[in-house]
């Protein structure tokens, strides 16, 4: 927002100061600006954006799901789970330093593998990522990806059946590059299709539950380093903006001379 400062003398006399409604200096009278306001209000108001309505589904399992992210440590020349092959120092993750707070994990819902075809059902994150990138996953465990919110209309696409199969993709924004990790899923390792990079997911309509189909109580996400170019597209749709803060002046007395506080 700019601001424009101008010093106004005082002669002793009262002033009118006539202000525009807009923030440019065009040649408008005034009920001209008011007609362009309402003008611009009004179509902001057709079609306002729908408000979703969503249902709350749980993990379907009592026994905890155990979800690990890996991440290539250049050093040691492997993966491994913790947020020093991420790029973070030590003092970083104790301290839960800025850089640690605004990273997370993101969860992506589809309805197929197929990158051509497939449509986003919903996302949610992990930004309480604590020291470690494992997590359990249950209902003794307060994890932000316990509960997941299907859009309604989702589950109506699907009536007359009791389950729904879908694919989920994980990925890690890293606030202190300002970067995107991909990840594929362990299991899938040897895939060629786009199939390697997802959990096939299973969402329970009767019970309003959902569950990765796995052999194991595990889920092991591995970062994604075999396709530089890949990665590179993804990190290219990321607009990393520095969200600097107000340095709001010293002093309780403002004088008007120099428009300083003192």
């Amino acid at each position: 927002m700019p601001i424009i400062k101008e010093q106004i003398k005082f002669i002793g006399d009262n002033m009118n100061l006539k202000i525009n409604l807009s923030s440019d200096d065009n040649f408008l009278g005034y009920q001209q600006e008011i007609d362009n306001l309402t003008q611009v209000v009004s179509t902001d108001l057709i079609n306002p954006e729908a408000d979703v309505e969503e249902r709350r589904y749980k993990y379907a399992n009592s026994t905890p799901l155990s979800l690990i992210f890996q991440f290539y440590n250049q050093t040691a020349n492997n993966y491994q789970s913790n947020f020093i092959s991420a790029g973070f120092t030590a003092d970083e993750i104790v301290s839960s330093s800025m850089n640690m707070l605004n990273s997370f994990f993101i969860l992506d819902f589809y309805d197929t593998y197929d990158p051509n075809t497939q449509v986003k059902i919903l996302r949610t994150y992990i930004t309480k990522i604590g020291s470690s990138p494992t997590y359990l996953i249950g209902p003794t465990y307060p994890n932000q990806i316990y509960c997941w919110y299907v859009p309604v209309d989702y589950i109506k696409a699907h009536t007359g059946t009791t389950t729904a199969i879908g694919y989920t993709k994980f990925s890690f924004y890293n606030a202190k590059d300002g970067t995107i990790s991909l990840f594929y899923n362990l299991t899938n390792g040897s895939y060629s299709t786009p199939e390697k990079m997802y959990f096939k997911t299973q969402l329970d309509f009767l019970n309003k539950t959902w569950r990765f189909i796995l052999t194991s109580n595990t889920a092991t996400a591995r970062e994604l380093t075999t396709s530089p170019s890949y990665n590179q597209r993804v990190n290219n749709t990321v607009d990393n903006i520095n969200n600097e803060e107000q340095n709001y002046p010293q002093g309780s007395a403002f004088d008007f001379l120099n428009g300083k506080y003192f």
